[in-house]
Formats: C-alpha cells, sequence, structure tokens
C-alpha cells in the first residue's frame, strides 16, 4: 500500500470522525432543547438553564435561536414572571423580521397575544391575534398550520370568557380543542389540549354546569399525565378540589389539593400556588380546623402579595415601553411636518425667484427691442 493511498484512507476516515462528531453533537442540542421543552411546566428553571446553555453556541441560526427563546418565554411564564417572558417573546419578534418563516412569526405573534392578555391588556391581544389570523388563513398548507390556529383560538378563548362571557368562550375553546387534536399526539399536543379542558371546566363551574366541569377537569388530568406535565396535573386537580368542596366533599377536596401541592413543588408558578393555597384554607375553615386555616390563609395572602407585586412592575414597564413609542412616533412625525414646511417654504422661494428672474428677463428683452425700434 503506498503512502498517497494510505494518507487518503486517512483523510476519509478523520472527516467522516468530523462528520460523526457533528451529528452527535447536532443530537445532543436537540435532546437538550427536548428536555427543556418537557422541562417548561413541571421545572422552569431547569428549562432556562438549558436555554441559556443553548443561546452560548455562536453557530446557532435564527430559527433554532427563535425556537430557544420561545420555550424560555414560556419557562418565565410558567414561573408568572410576565415582564421577562413578553421580553424574550419580543426578542424573537425582531430575529424573525430577517426571516421568511411564517410559522415562526405565527409562533411569535401567538406567544406574544398571550403575554399581553396575561397582563390584561386585551385589546392588543386581540390585534395581535387578528394579525397571526390572516397569515394563518393564507397559508398554502392548512395542516401546517392546525397547532397555531389551535393557540390562537384558545387565546381568544380566554380573552372572551374575562371581556364576555363563558358560553362564547367555551365556543373557542371547543375549537382549539379541536384543532389539537387533528395534529400529531405527543408531549407538547397533550398538554395543550389539558390547558384548554381545563380552561373549559372552569367556565362550566362558572356556568353552574358542575358535572360538565368535572368531566373536563378528568380530561386535563389524564392528559397532564400522559404529558408528564406535573404542574397541569395540579391545575386539574385543583379544579376537582373546588367541584368537591362545592359538593360539600371537603376531605375529598383536601386529598386533591395536598397532592396537587406536592406536584406543584418544583414549578414556582406563583398562581397556582395561590389557588392551592386559598382551596386548602377554605376548606379547613369548612371542617373548623383553624390551626390549618391559618397557616394556609397566610401561605394564600403571601402568594397573592407577590404575584401582584410580579403583575405590577411587568405592566409599569409595559407602559414606560409604549411611552417611548409614542414619544419616537411623535418625534418622527414633527420631523416629517418640519421638513414637508421646510421644503414648502424652500419651493415656494424658488418659485417667487422665478418668478421675479422671469419678469426682469422680460423687461430687459422689452427694453432692448424698444431700442431697436426706429421712429
Amino acid at each position: 500500500m503506498n503512502n498517497s493511498f494510505t494518507y487518503r484512507l486517512f483523510l476519509v476516515a478523520f472527516l467522516a470522525f468530523i462528520v460523526l462528531q457533528n451529528i452527535h453533537a447536532q443530537e445532543d442540542k436537540d435532546s437538550l432543547y427536548k428536555i427543556a421543552t418537557m422541562s417548561v411546566y413541571d421545572n422552569p428553571d431547569r428549562a432556562l438553564e438549558i436555554g441559556n446553555e443553548l443561546l452560548k453556541n455562536n453557530k446557532i441560526k435564527p430559527e433554532k435561536q427563535i425556537k430557544v427563546l420561545l420555550m424560555m418565554s414560556n419557562a418565565y411564564a410558567s414561573k408568572r414572571d410576565y415582564e421577562k417572558s413578553l421580553d424574550y417573546a419580543l426578542q424573537t419578534k425582531e430575529i424573525n423580521k430577517n426571516l421568511d418563516n411564517s410559522i415562526l412569526q405565527l409562533q411569535i405573534l401567538n406567544k406574544i397575544a398571550a403575554q399581553y392578555h396575561q397582563l390584561g391588556v386585551n385589546d392588543k391581544a386581540l390585534q395581535v391575534l387578528d394579525e397571526a389570523d390572516l397569515i394563518a388563513k393564507s397559508y398554502p398548507v392548512q395542516d401546517s398550520v392546525y397547532f397555531v390556529m389551535g393557540n390562537n383560538s384558545a387565546i381568544r378563548g380566554f380573552i372572551y370568557r374575562d371581556q364576555l362571557s363563558c358560553d362564547i368562550a367555551i365556543e373557542y375553546l371547543n375549537t382549539a380543542y379541536q384543532f389539537f387534536q387533528k395534529v400529531p399526539q405527543n408531549d407538547r399536543s397533550w398538554a395543550n389540549r389539558s390547558v384548554t379542558s381545563y380552561n373549559r371546566g372552569n367556565c362550566f363551574v362558572s356556568l353552574g354546569q358542575l358535572d360538565s366541569a368535572k368531566i373536563n377537569f378528568f380530561d386535563s388530568k389524564e392528559l397532564a399525565e400522559k404529558a408528564k406535565a406535573k404542574s397541569l396535573q395540579a391545575f386539574s386537580m385543583k379544579g376537582l378540589a373546588e367541584i368537591y368542596t362545592l359538593e360539600g366533599r371537603y376531605r375529598d377536596a383536601l386529598a386533591e389539593l395536598e397532592t396537587a401541592n406536592h406536584l406543584a413543588e418544583n414549578v414556582g408558578d406563583l398562581v397556582l400556588n395561590r389557588g392551592i393555597y386559598k382551596g386548602m384554607a377554605d376548606n379547613y375553615l369548612a371542617l373548623k380546623d383553624w390551626e390549618n386555616y391559618h397557616i394556609y390563609d397566610e401561605k394564600f395572602e403571601k402568594s397573592k402579595q407577590q404575584t401582584q407585586l410580579n403583575e405590577r412592575k411587568t405592566i409599569n414597564n409595559l407602559l414606560q415601553n409604549y411611552s417611548s413609542e409614542i414619544h419616537k412616533k411623535e418625534t418622527a412625525t414633527r420631523w416629517k411636518l418640519g421638513s414637508g414646511i421646510t421644503i414648502g417654504i424652500i419651493a415656494f422661494l424658488l418659485m417667487v425667484g422665478w418668478i421675479v428672474w422671469g419678469e426682469i428677463s422680460f423687461q430687459r428683452t422689452l427694453k432692448e427691442l424698444k431700442a431697436q425700434i426706429k421712429f
């Protein structure tokens, strides 16, 4: 075997090794992203840790960067840190300006709309959803946008529940559920169906239809178990506990809430914790267990204050951003108006100059003609 052949053989083997290393590295990154996505509901801090690790890679593609940022936005939303959640969602919007990816654009718009809704800025949320709806309806491959259309309908359901009535909200939540059933069934679709069923259950409770509410909470719980989403299981169990409380089954309600409290330990969802503590305080009060009532009532008040503090902080920052945008627009408008006036004055002066110059030229010509006339 000559040296040239040996060298080529070594080169091929070396290149193959490099390719395999890159493939394994990519697989590791994909695996990390999948782990982070699965941790969003149950361990958002872990999801954020992985997200930051993935973003440190300078070679990460814009599309992948957007997906990681959206995942991190979801993780912050799970922690009820709306300020950071909205910030990460808006970062993706800036990155996506240079891309031509309608699916990512829809995901971004839905996420931003969801955050505006969480902050109570529902008019802005509906405006963003309308923008997303137009893009989705014009997308050539409708099967590809079922998931984002489901998200769009679900968010509308949440908004109309607050603004209008549960009767209208349930219609949109049913549409969302149907869209989620059309996509491949996996942890993601099961989780979204679980959230939709949970919110339908809440609506049925508001309407006094406890049997329908119970069916939806059980469905939400089953789907959350499939998705291995502990926080969603806790939410559904909290819903069931509310039904049991209304039925006077206080000990059954407490059993559900104790399990939910255990599942929610590592999640850090202030709203979930607040609901569990409130339910436990109410049921202990009904049983006249004053010691446990005071313990959980105090926990409820602390979590309520923390949630309000976070929301107030985010809304203040949002208002500051709006003020900044308005100031920029006003400055741009003044500049345009000032430029227009300046251009108008210059044009007017040029026109006057042109008329004066024309008159002077005419008089000079006339004078020369008169001088040439012989009487």
